[in-house]
């Protein structure tokens, strides 16, 4: 494995176990909306999403662009399923009525699980891999990781994770951008929300896209 990896494994494993904390705190972005007589209409930008042909392609973009797809299709279903974890835990809150105890409870078990059980899952993952989730963690459920760990844990904490994310190239701080430094991620996530990343990548690979793991329990 590649040095500074574990570092990395050791904070998706966090923020997995930490997310669902967060799914009592509010998440996700402000949309503008107008009324139309007496229906509200919330209005949102979506970047055009556009597939860049290899021809149009310089060797060393489409090496990019090839690793890119590659590590995409293994950290955006992990990203899916945080968030629908975080969902699905505020979801059981409200409905059962818990109560602060019950849903301290609840949760500290749910901590074990996911940790013994995506423990090994997470170490197969590349440094890269591991980098984009936490990108995405953050599209997903509008909340930084730096956010989500000072929330969990401490500052202090956080602080030193993002030392950390920053000598490998990560930046717990910095929000998901889709019309900027997030872009190229953005694109694949479009083209997975219209249903083409599967044929984009048998296009690319010759294969199928491999169906990443999760323990029957999570499912």
């Amino acid at each position: 494995m590649k040095n500074g990896k574990y570092p990395i494994l050791a904070m998706l494993l966090l923020l997995l176990s930490a997310c669902p904390l967060m799914a009592q705190e509010p998440g996700g972005h402000i949309m503008q909306y107008v009324v139309q007589g007496k229906d509200t209409v919330f209005i949102d930008d979506i970047p055009p999403a556009v597939i860049s042909p290899r021809s149009t392609m310089t060797k060393k973009q489409w090496r990019k662009y090839y690793k890119r797809v590659h590590n995409f299709s293994k950290a955006y279903p992990y990203a899916l399923f945080i968030a629908k974890t975080i969902n699905d835990t505020d979801s059981l809150f409200v409905r059962e009525h818990y109560t602060r105890r019950q849903q301290n409870k609840y949760l500290d078990k749910l901590k074990r699980d996911l940790l013994k059980e995506f423990d090994p899952i997470f170490r197969k993952l590349t440094l890269s891999q591991g980098l984009m989730i936490i990108r995405l963690i953050d599209r997903q459920t509008g909340l930084t990781p730096y956010v989500i760990l000072k929330n969990y844990l401490d500052a202090p904490s956080a602080a030193a994770w993002q030392g950390f994310a920053r000598i490998f190239g990560g930046n717990l701080k910095q929000p998901y951008d889709r019309f900027g430094e997030d872009k190229d991620v953005e694109e694949l996530v479009q083209i997975w929300e219209r249903g083409e990343f599967d044929a984009l990548y048998i296009s690319i690979f010759g294969r199928p896209r491999p169906e990443i793991y999760i323990p029957e329990r999570f499912r």
